[in-house]
């Protein structure tokens, strides 16, 4: 049985350094280096390691493996960058419905941050998410349902955290971002609820902040 993993070598696919193995019997191969993948996240690794083990089940060639990490973009609404206004990046996560999901979008940058997060509670526990919040996010933007919740776990985890606002609108929750971001910055939509308060979906949802943002560069300018 071939498995995979982000810790150690295993009969299969595994991440050792910065680089993707697989190994079958005694045979090593190298199959990319992790930076060849434009996926962010340790969550998207793991995917991309679970593809490659099942790639050489098949008798894939590691070769060909590193073309389709290279070429795997991902899948629209996960992480999905959508687009750059004078320096500040745009990213779409808007699957990220649970704030486990949001957690893991935090954890899959390095850069600056300003969220955009919010939507229909689904009563489940705010509290990680939120410390992580205050540690990452330069700015909190909320709006929705959930925006009380998460005010009030980010005030109860970090009573020194002031930097939040709420809005009422995916399109004012966009332009206040990219008021509060600096060049380099990343603007995250990473919910941490469902759509259905504002939304028919999270495709919808996604599909209203690319639109805001695509409004917002003819506004303003590239």
């Amino acid at each position: 049985m071939l498995r995979f993993s982000l810790e150690h070598p295993v009969e299969g696919a595994y991440l050792r350094g910065e680089t993707l193995y697989a190994r079958l019997g005694d045979t090593e191969q190298m199959i990319a280096s992790r930076s060849d993948s434009p996926l962010r996240g340790r969550h998207n690794l793991a995917n991309t390691l679970a593809a490659c083990a099942v790639a050489l089940a098949c008798g894939v060639e590691a070769t060909a493996m590193r073309r389709g990490i290279q070429a795997f973009t991902g899948l629209p609404h996960r992480l999905q960058p959508v687009g750059e206004v004078q320096g500040v990046q745009f990213v779409d996560d808007s699957i990220a419905t649970s704030p486990d999901r949001a957690l893991a979008a935090l954890r899959a940058f390095d850069e600056p941050l300003v969220v955009i997060a919010g939507g229909r509670d689904k009563h489940l526990p705010l509290d990680e998410w939120a410390a992580a919040l205050a540690q990452r996010a330069r700015h909190v933007v909320l709006l929705g349902e959930l925006a009380d919740p998460i005010a009030a776990a980010l005030r109860r985890v970090a009573p020194g955290y002031a930097a939040i606002s709420h809005v009422g609108s995916m399109q004012e929750a966009v332009a206040r971002a990219f008021a509060l971001a600096e060049p380099g910055t990343i603007v995250l939509l990473s919910p941490g609820g469902t759509s259905f308060d504002m939304f028919a979906d999270f495709e919808a949802r996604g599909r209203a902040f690319q639109t805001a943002v695509r409004a917002l560069r003819e506004r303003v300018g590239a």
